[in-house]
């Protein structure tokens, strides 16, 4: 087939052979035929990786990692480029924003600010613009995941505490964080890559601000329609009023065993399944499954139930002595009840629920889960976990707090607005230093971040070991791997191959139809992959595009950047969504209901503001 590439020099094995002696990336097009194995290999190994990733059923990172290797192997990453990524720009200043993130979370900074601002609301709609203007503002300066977990104890609080239904806060906190995200460098770590790609394509990185070219109007347009159709669109949608004990979801799985003198005794499991208003999924008796039809199997007292029920009928059968809830204690006194969300850079994610030794460690007891997986097999301490899943706890409240903290995992119940810790305000000082700095171009924002970094460790408020330790490294590692398969995509001419394919099946010629299939490929993408993952597969596609229709790269980079945030229509395509769904109660088809004109009023703002700027 006959494509129009470019000033490429096909190498004997397949390669192609650029200007640019270090990265080979700078590419001018003239013309050959046919496709190398190289561009064949590449092109299958990105498409095999996002469809992993997309599956969510591997470690985001061994994933990238094998897809590395795979890479090496094929001769498509060269053995001297296998670990660049963990020296790129991107990756150091993912890496030094949440070591600063960390501080400010822990300093209740946040919290005491916005305690200020809750006294005034009055209304729903007040709520609403509060709770998505301070999470889009949050995630200009931080990654969206952190914004929103900074976040969602306040929207809880507000919820409880004005009366407002958590359904029509929680996903738009989730979608203004991924809108907030746009507007700068280090709003999400997809900029930062793009941003390493304008660099190879461009000779000059983004600067701070450079994506609020293209975000600041998308992000503006894309809140306003928030605030305008929110509450008519989830008018029903997800959990409709807030409680003040036990918030979220309201069906999890849990594990009795029935005593006795339970009434159950002898029930049959449809019949049982009748009574606890849920499904047994597991039914043991002496340590051993019961199989057969469940219309002949019999429950009996000892036997243990793993069940998808109320978790408040739970209780209540064991306040009545029919079963007892899996658990070291009693679970009547007057002990705290907490839910929590299992965050993305939870230590203890892929971890079997009976392994966690912080539980054990701080004596709290896990009696619930409410999981992602829809499968559900042997005890409840064998249920693996994964991002998004609710845990339901029960102990001393400061025990649980300490066990959370421990985990990485977020506590969502109403919290009291403590005082800010004095090394927030260092914190903070810093963070916005290195944020002027790197926005006024006086150093790159590594570098910039850095120094904030090594003045807060200097001072004695970051203690280098165990912030490195807590960093969110599977994050990190895929990042890092997928980086080198990216350039792999430029270095062997895939990318241009795709752009030609893309051009040719459009027709799109001019900056207007160009911006449009490129944005309409992110945008597709994106819901299916993590972000990074996206923009990493099609910058380069972007860049090649830009050569073969002779429109600029700028403009079809911020696309790239900016679309690759707009992920409203799944709750799996981004962490954000995938908690909102779980901790707001929703279906997967309210994210389509409100998401898709969502995404068309804020893809038509980011068109107009590439037309506008061009």
């Amino acid at each position: 087939m006959a494509l129009v590439l470019g000033h490429l020099v096909v190498n004997k094995g397949g390669g192609v052979a650029a200007h640019d002696g270090v990265r080979r990336r700078m590419m001018v097009p003239t013309r050959t035929t046919g496709v190398t194995f190289d561009q064949i290999a590449i092109i299958v190994l990105m498409a095999t990786l996002l469809t992993a990733f997309a599956l969510d059923r591997f470690r985001v990172e061994l994933l990238a990692l094998s897809g590395l290797a795979a890479g090496t192997i094929l001769g498509l990453v060269p053995e001297s480029r296998i670990f660049s990524g963990f020296s790129d720009p991107a990756v150091i200043t993912v890496a030094e924003i949440l070591m600063i993130v960390q501080l400010l979370t822990r300093s209740h900074l946040v919290d005491w600010f916005s305690s200020g601002l809750v006294r005034a609301i009055r209304s729903e709609l007040g709520v609403l613009a509060t709770v998505c203007g301070l999470g889009a503002v949050l995630s200009m300066f931080m990654n969206n995941v952190g914004a929103f977990a900074l976040m969602l104890p306040l929207t809880f609080s507000l919820s409880y505490g004005l009366g407002v239904r958590p359904g029509v806060l929680i996903m738009p906190l989730s979608f203004s964080t991924l809108l907030g995200g746009t507007c700068s460098l280090i709003g999400t770590p997809a900029n930062l890559v793009v941003s390493g790609f304008h660099l190879q394509a461009t000779g000059a990185p983004f600067s701070f601000f450079e994506t609020a070219k293209v975000g600041a109007p998308v992000a503006l347009i894309g809140l306003a329609a928030i605030l305008a159709f929110a509450g008519r669109s989830l008018r029903g949608r997800g959990n409709e009023q807030p409680s003040g004990e036990i918030v979220g979801p309201r069906r999890f799985v849990s594990e009795f065993t029935v005593t006795a003198r339970s009434s159950f005794a002898g029930l049959t499991l449809p019949e049982l399944e009748g009574r606890i208003g849920g499904t047994v999924h597991t039914l043991l008796r002496d340590g051993r499954h019961v199989f057969g039809r469940r219309q002949v199997i019999n429950v009996l007292p000892g036997d243990i139930v793993l069940a998808d029920l109320d978790v408040s009928s739970a209780i209540e059968m064991n306040r009545k002595g029919d079963v007892e809830v899996a658990g070291r204690r009693s679970i009547s006194g007057e002990l705290g009840w907490i839910e929590a969300v299992v965050l993305p850079q939870s230590i203890v994610i892929g971890t079997a629920t009976g392994n966690i030794a912080a539980f054990e460690r701080h004596t709290v007891d896990f009696v619930a889960i409410a999981p992602q997986t829809p499968r559900i097999e042997g005890r409840l301490s064998d249920i693996a976990l994964s991002a998004g899943d609710i845990l339901l706890l029960r102990g001393e409240p400061a025990s649980v707090r300490s066990a959370l903290t421990e985990i990485d995992c977020l506590a969502i119940m109403p919290r009291g607005f403590g005082p800010p810790e004095p090394e927030g305000w260092a914190t903070l000082a810093a963070f916005i230093g290195a944020i002027v700095v790197s926005a006024l171009g006086l150093l790159a924002p590594q570098n910039a971040f850095g120094a904030a970094v090594l003045l807060l460790a200097l001072s004695g408020f970051v203690r280098l070991r165990q912030a490195i330790a807590d960093l969110n490294w599977p994050i990190l590692i895929m990042l890092a791997a997928m980086i080198p398969l990216g350039s792999a995509v430029e270095t062997t001419g895939a990318a241009d191959v795709l752009a030609t394919w893309l051009l040719d099946l459009t027709g799109a010629a001019g900056l207007l139809s160009v911006s449009l299939v490129i944005l309409a490929v992110i945008v597709l993408v994106t819901p299916f992959v993590n972000n990074v993952s996206a923009a990493v597969a099609i910058a380069p596609v972007a860049i090649a595009v830009s050569r073969s229709s002779g429109v600029p790269a700028e403009p079809l980079l911020l696309l790239v950047a900016v679309g690759a945030s707009l992920d409203f229509m799944t709750p799996f395509g981004h962490h954000n969504n995938t908690i909102a769904m779980v901790v707001g109660g929703y279906r997967s088809s309210d994210f389509l209901k409100f998401g898709a004109p969502l995404t068309l009023i804020v893809g038509a703002a980011a068109i107009a503001a590439v037309m506008m700027s061009g």
